[in-house]
């Protein structure tokens, strides 16, 4: 007899998630039938398992063959498949969901925001450890969630809006950064964005730790119980670059992040930590032995130059804290990107007034920032086709006290797959230029989101 919807399952898109996945269902739930979907053939595919690709695995998904769908976060949750079978009563998970499932009484610390999660949330997991507690960082880190033990004491998860979109389980505390306009087409539009983000608080259970100076979240969430503010002159918050909490200024030793925005970050961090009873923040933070996050700010030399790959920086206002960064030195931008309605209006007002040495617009959204700044600009700026030329004008102009920044402002699908591939390909770039073609042990690209 034919096996109804509810006793099969699918898993769409077999990455280092999907692979968890699979396993995970395989030991939990032996008696489901399991199918895989995937765009493009697969070269490792389990043995016997049952694979369906590209419009077979959509046609399946709409006809409602599965119960269950647990889906890989860069497939969006707004996409017409998804629709078609949530008609036909499939039920569609994550693989952050079914490891909240499992481990029910882990005591957890969800960290999101458009910017600053990835180094708020290592930040937090470093300062945990170093107080002595089993602490475990899993989510949007490389990390797939499942197959990985909660920490004794806490786990600290880092959720992307991809994951939070269909996020059905409260953390004990949860963390925002921020809100800009990011990845609107995945999510339909900049509102669904934003509501997706803010699923991290929906539940009034977990304790909302939030950034007082970001406008969006003020005016979404002050009415919310339960909630502690950083940021704001009462608790942990950055002034002129210092780290303070309420009227003093807290010693902050061994932190070898450039920028305020590094700093806020980290006030995010102490936040959090001073919750929890780790009270001795308010008087020092040693940082000795935290590790600086690939493509953020990233500092190397090329010959004399010094060049910062800041990859990551896919919005503008990510850009703006990275050019305070290296406010007192001549700043080479190279920006541009894949074109997801970001407003470059507040970065072409910074750079009119504060000049930089050198501007360098590539495709498409250079052509956006040149429209913003309406010929007022009194530094040069150069249009270059991609990133090999750009990286070579910019180095032909690198005065000798000077910086090459690649901060873009945008995401990278114009021409790469993905943020570290860029930053990878800038820093060979540069080197090359400078006539060092050796790229250190551990510098190529990756698979995380662009």
């Amino acid at each position: 007899m034919p096996s109804s919807p509810a006793e099969r399952a699918a898993i769409w898109g077999f990455g280092r998630e999907g692979a968890a996945a699979f396993a995970h269902l395989c030991a939990t739930r032996p008696e489901l039938e399991l199918t895989i979907l995937n765009d493009t053939p697969l070269n490792d595919a389990p043995e016997g398992a049952r694979v369906l690709i590209g419009e077979d695995a959509l046609a399946a998904l709409r006809s409602g063959a599965f119960g269950l769908v647990v889906k890989s976060p860069g497939i969006s949750l707004y996409g017409p498949e998804v629709a078609a079978a949530q008609a036909q009563s499939t039920q569609f998970t994550s693989v952050t969901n079914l490891w909240f499932a499992q481990y029910p009484d882990a005591r957890t610390i969800i960290v999101t925001g458009t910017k600053g999660k990835s180094t708020t949330s290592r930040l937090i997991h470093h300062l945990l450890v170093a107080a002595g507690l089993d602490t475990q960082l899993l989510g949007n880190v490389g990390v797939p969630a499942l197959g990985q033990k909660p920490g004794r004491d806490w786990t600290v998860f880092e959720l992307s809006s991809y994951q939070l979109a269909d996020f059905q389980h409260a953390g004990d505390l949860a963390l925002i950064t921020n809100l800009y306009p990011e990845h609107a087409p995945w999510h339909g539009g900049v509102e669904t964005y934003y509501r997706d983000k803010l699923r991290a608080v929906r539940d009034d259970r977990t304790r909302a730790i939030v950034n007082h100076a970001d406008s969006e979240l003020r005016a979404r969430l002050s009415a919310r119980t339960n909630l502690r503010w950083y940021n704001d002159e009462t608790g942990f918050h950055e002034r002129g670059g210092r780290l303070f909490f309420g009227a003093d200024e807290v010693e902050v030793r061994n932190f070898a992040l450039r920028g305020a925005h590094n700093i806020a970050n980290l006030a995010a961090a102490c936040t959090i930590c001073d919750e929890i009873g780790l009270h001795d923040l308010r008087i020092c933070v040693d940082m000795a032995g935290f590790a600086q996050l690939h493509h953020r700010l990233e500092e190397f030399h090329a010959g004399t130059a010094l060049c910062v790959d800041d990859s990551i920086s896919t919005v503008p206002q990510a850009t703006l804290a990275a050019l305070a960064a290296y406010r007192d030195r001549p700043t080479i931008l190279l920006v541009g990107g894949s074109d997801r309605g970001q407003d470059y209006t507040e970065l072409a007002e910074a750079l009119i007034a504060a000049p930089i040495h050198t501007l360098v617009l590539m495709p498409v959204t250079g052509a956006r920032l040149r429209e913003a700044l309406q010929g007022r600009a009194t530094f040069e700026i150069i249009e270059a086709p991609g990133l090999a030329i750009a990286v070579a004008e910019a180095m032909k102009r690198v005065p000798e006290d000077g910086v090459v920044l690649l901060s873009p402002a945008a995401p990278s699908f114009q021409e790469f797959r993905n943020f570290e591939e860029r930053g990878a390909r800038f820093k060979a770039l540069c080197r090359e230029r400078a006539g060092d073609n050796l790229l250190p042990e551990g510098e190529g690209g990756s698979a995380g989101a662009g």
